[in-house]
């Protein structure tokens, strides 16, 4: 036996070295080492914890779909049978555990290690990240609910005669569940319903939805209704005049001038049968006593019961009474003012007449003795003195005072002069028609 080891003894161990290195050569050419990359989903554990504790998870969608990327190296056949099929997913584990968390408001960030496991039977795998820590970031915040009213929103519109009344929402409140920043948020929870939807099915299943003070929703919450049931009637429309209902008294010599209503006409809306029979609507009683001054009041509208004002939510319009003192006064108009037509010489007796005059105060202030005509009819007298009223042209709003100036006249026939001083003699050769 050592005979036969003996023999060529350095032939043969060389021979043994050459086939191991030729074995290596090989394996090398044709299963030789190399990395590749796989990406493994992140498994969530314990996520029961967060609900226990009354938590919410404010990125849920982000940590339920998350990915990483991992780099493994080891022998090209090794790798690629565990590539083919995806193997590699009931192989190689990544999990974060939830129960790690340490923060519960939305500022702060939970950094969740992610573990990375292998199979028994891929040990011999090196994953090139084993010293490299993977996070898994967590936002929690505390679990909050709210309840809200559902408004409904009518869009569209049936005619310009009609309308949709007031529409009912079953259920009236919604519960909503969610993290506290975005429960903050809401500011109301309506649903949008086509007029036309209301006017052929009477009752519309519509989707509630939550927005934001700026008008954008809010999709991220939970809600305990899926749904909401939305009915209305429908109601007519039309334009009627407002009416003041005034009771009071004004302050001596004063009264009013004029009454504005702002608006004077509104639109109302209700049943057909009931708003066929409006035509106007009383204002609440304006109460006053002893007025003297221009004054602005806000009465209420008054409207039927089922009867609702359409083009405003506004109760209340603006009544202004205008008031103005009235004034008595006295013109002194010289009689040769007067207008008189007659082929008979005249002279006047009354050199002038006092005419009183009651009115607006600012009325009688635009009034002058000039602006005053005032004119005498003697076409039936005959010759002699005659005291004859003056007849005066005077605006609508002003009145006069007593019973209307008289003015004394003396009528000539022919040419003969009438009695009465040198001076009168004059004035009446001026005065002769």
């Amino acid at each position: 036996m050592n005979e036969l080891l003996g023999k060529n003894l350095g032939w043969k161990v060389f021979s043994l070295i050459l086939a191991i290195g030729l074995w290596f050569i090989v394996i090398n050419i044709k299963n030789p080492e190399e990395t590749m990359s796989f990406t493994i989903p992140v498994e969530i554990q314990n996520l029961g914890v967060i609900e226990a504790n009354d938590l919410i998870i404010v990125n849920f969608d982000e940590i339920m779909d998350k990915n990483i990327t991992i780099n493994l190296r080891g022998t090209r056949l090794t790798l690629d049978k565990l590539k083919s099929n995806k193997k590699y997913l009931d192989v190689i584990k990544a999990s974060a555990n939830l129960e790690l968390y340490r923060y519960t408001k939305a500022t702060e960030v939970n950094k969740i290690p992610i573990e990375i496991t292998f199979s028994e039977e891929y040990k011999g795998l090196i994953y090139e990240e084993r010293h490299q820590i993977r996070y898994l970031d967590l936002i929690l915040e505390e679990r909050k609910s709210i309840t809200k009213k559902i408004e409904a929103e009518i869009i569209g519109q049936i005619s310009n005669e009609y309308v949709v009344l007031e529409p009912r929402v079953n259920p009236g409140e919604i519960t909503i569940t969610g993290g506290e920043s975005l429960i903050n948020k809401i500011n109301v929870v309506k649903v949008e319903v086509n007029a036309h939807d209301i006017l052929d099915n009477k009752t519309v299943e519509v989707e509630p939805k939550i927005y934001d003070l700026q008008g954008n929703e809010i999709t991220e919450l939970s809600k305990n209704v899926k749904t909401a049931k939305v009915s209305a009637e429908i109601g007519k429309k039309r334009k009627i005049t407002l009416v003041p209902n005034i009771q009071g008294s004004y302050a001596e010599n004063h009264v009013s001038t004029g009454i504005k209503i702002e608006p004077s006409e509104i639109v109302i809306v209700g049943k057909e049968e009931i708003i066929n029979n409006i035509s106007q609507v009383q204002l609440s009683p304006i109460v006053f006593n002893d007025l003297r001054e221009t004054t602005v009041f806000n009465p209420t509208i008054i409207l039927p019961a089922g009867v609702s004002r359409l083009d405003s939510n506004e109760s209340r319009v603006s009544v202004t009474i205008e008031v103005k003192r009235q004034v008595t006064k006295e013109f002194k108009i010289p009689t040769s003012k007067l207008t008189l037509r007659t082929e008979k010489q005249f002279r006047y007796i009354s050199k002038e007449v006092t005419l009183r005059l009651f009115g607006i105060e600012d009325d009688i202030n635009r009034i002058s003795e000039s602006s005053l005509q005032g004119s005498i009819d003697v076409s039936n007298l005959g010759e002699g003195r005659h005291k004859v009223a003056i007849k005066f042209n005077l605006p609508g709003n002003v009145k006069l005072v007593g019973d209307p100036p008289m003015v004394e006249i003396e009528l000539i026939e022919g040419e003969e002069e009438g009695e009465g001083s040198d001076e009168e003699v004059e004035e009446t050769a001026e005065e002769v028609s």
